[in-house]
């Protein structure tokens, strides 16, 4: 076999609310059998990670990954260019922020993300809804520097869901042990913040993959189709036919199995 250090090592991140037996873990199912190690942890404040419960914001996330990819390369014997971050949904934007501040990744796989918040909130809410949400988040931060910190929110009053992935969160994932959604109000402000725009240019050798489904009606294929523009480096971009956001990652689904094989192939031309 291969020297160890010289094995692709695939760091799997959940998107928002996961754990990391959730797809982390489902990602790795695909993947060991291929040859690829692959490493998953809990964000800060998920699981038995240290960090308060409901505190959820998004660049604490992405220094996350980054003391997640430091270890694997220290305590793993990985080698940077052997090291693919793995992003799913609302990780997919976050591995691309925490590439930044990391050596350079041998690649970066993006699935169904999005990397402009803003954008995805006017798209599920329209203009008049966003204005309506940002009057509300400034009431209730007002409220929060009176009363204190402690009220949690329903996450998904701040991060709508389409009804397909509401679904899904309510047959899968809040079935999962362990799984708890609720956040405090700052999770509104830092992903209101989250824009890629402008942080690319670092990744011009960087190959990059991008998988997404064509129908996502959660993180719309305008997502995708702007990060395979302004990417500055090598991007393939595949489009999951008849897919949107959630309702196919499932170990025996169709279109998560060519998910998978699309992944696999793409990881053996990058590296």
């Amino acid at each position: 076999g291969q020297p160890r250090s010289a094995q692709p090592l695939i760091l799997a991140n959940s998107g928002f609310t996961g754990l990391k037996h959730i797809h982390p873990e489902r990602f790795a199912r695909s993947l060991t059998p291929l040859g690829y190690r692959v490493f998953a942890f809990d964000y800060r404040g998920f699981g038995k990670s240290e960090g308060v419960h409901g505190e959820v914001l998004l660049e604490e996330q992405v220094r996350d990954i980054a003391n997640a990819a430091t270890y694997v390369h220290a305590h793993l014997d990985v080698a940077w260019k052997n090291l693919v971050l793995l992003g799913w949904g609302m990780g997919a934007g976050l591995v691309l922020r925490a590439s930044r501040i990391l050596p350079e990744a041998g690649g970066i796989v993006a699935m169904n993300g999005f990397y402009d918040s803003r954008r995805v909130q006017r798209n599920v809410r329209g203009e008049e809804g966003l204005q309506r949400f940002q009057a509300w988040l400034a009431n209730q931060s007002e409220r929060r520097m009176r009363e204190g910190p402690g009220e949690r929110y329903d996450p998904f009053e701040i991060y709508p869901l389409d009804p397909e992935s509401r679904r899904y969160v309510d047959t899968v994932l809040r079935r999962t042990p362990g799984y708890e959604a609720s956040v405090r109000l700052n999770f509104a402000q830092s992903l209101l913040a989250f824009d890629i725009g402008g942080a690319l240019d670092h990744l011009s050798d960087t190959p990059l993959c991008i998988v997404h489904g064509e129908n996502n009606r959660l993180h719309p294929p305008e997502e995708a189709t702007s990060l395979a523009a302004s990417y500055p480096g090598p991007v393939e971009l595949t489009w999951l036919e008849g897919a949107g956001h959630t309702e196919w990652m499932l170990d025996d689904h169709p279109t998560y199995q060519r998910a998978m094989h699309s992944v696999h192939s793409w990881l053996e031309r990058a590296l």
